[in-house]
Formats: structure tokens, C-alpha cells, sequence
């Protein structure tokens, strides 16, 4: 590919950027989710990750703050024995530096009812030394809470 000019009269580059030390740590992160290799996850979390997922702990008792390799691992075995998970599928990363945000489609399985839930994730991390050390999840957890519960929830 050879450099063109673009309508507002700049130039692309054909030289390709750099890939971000974060896009690197976080699609390792995603596959060895995907895959269950929650070895290849251990070792590319930091030992002092600052880890959140925004949600009701009192339906989902493995979110909220988490400080440190342990007690993020210790919430994952939580998640793992209330649900399985059947897809994990990236819509979207975008990653610069040290810093990336991605948005996923999240499929698990309630392993106490069978019932199948379906939400959309947000995330945004942080890398330092070539492995995670800032987390911050989000998710529809209204709708997810619906489904966990498999009804409606009125005011």
C-alpha cells in the first residue's frame, strides 16, 4: 500500500502503528477467558491489580472492588461455580499506550436453574509492565439481574 491522499488533503501513512503494550495484555486476557486458561490470565494480571465490576453484589456476590492478584482469582472461582460461560465475543477494542476499552457480548449459563444469560460488557484497563493493573468492568446488570431471577422486576 502506498501513501494517498485523503479528501481533507492530509496524508495516510502506510507504515503501520505500533501495537499498544495494552491491546496486547488485554486480547491475551480475553482469549484465555474465552478458553477458560485462567493460568495464561493469572500471569498477565499484575500482583496489585485495583479490579471493579460495577454490579448488585447481593445477586452477583463476585463483583464489586477487588485489590490484588488473590482476591480478583478468588472472585473468579466464585463466578465459575455459579455459572458457565458459553461465549465471550469482542465487538469492540480500541487500545493506546498503557490504556484500552473494549465492549463484549457476554453468554453464561446459571448452573442453579439453567437459565441462559445475556449482557453486553464494557471495560476499561490499565497495563504496567506488561500486565493488568487497573480494571474496571460494566454491564446492563438490571437486565441481567431479570434474567438471573427469570422475571420482570416492577416498581
Amino acid at each position: 500500500m502506498t501513501d494517498s491522499a485523503n479528501p481533507s488533503g492530509g496524508k495516510f501513512s502506510s507504515t503501520p502503528a505500533a501495537i499498544s503494550p495494552a491491546r496486547v495484555v488485554v486480547e491475551g486476557i480475553q482469549e484465555a477467558f474465552r478458553t477458560a486458561n485462567y493460568e495464561r490470565m493469572a500471569a498477565l494480571y499484575h500482583d496489585d491489580i485495583d479490579w471493579l465490576f460495577h454490579g448488585p453484589v447481593s445477586i452477583f456476590p463476585e463483583v464489586g472492588h477487588r485489590r490484588g492478584k488473590a482476591e480478583v482469582f478468588r472472585s473468579f472461582e466464585i463466578l465459575n461455580t455459579q455459572y458457565h460461560f458459553e461465549s465471550y465475543v469482542v465487538d469492540f477494542l480500541i487500545a493506546e499506550g498503557d490504556r484500552a476499552a473494549a465492549l463484549a457480548d457476554v453468554t453464561m449459563i446459571q448452573r442453579s436453574s439453567g437459565r441462559t444469560i445475556r449482557t453486553r460488557s464494557a471495560s476499561f484497563h490499565r497495563v504496567q509492565d506488561g500486565r493488568l493493573i487497573y480494571y474496571r468492568g460494566f454491564s446492563d446488570s438490571f437486565d441481567a439481574v431479570e434474567q438471573v431471577l427469570g422475571k420482570l422486576i416492577t416498581p
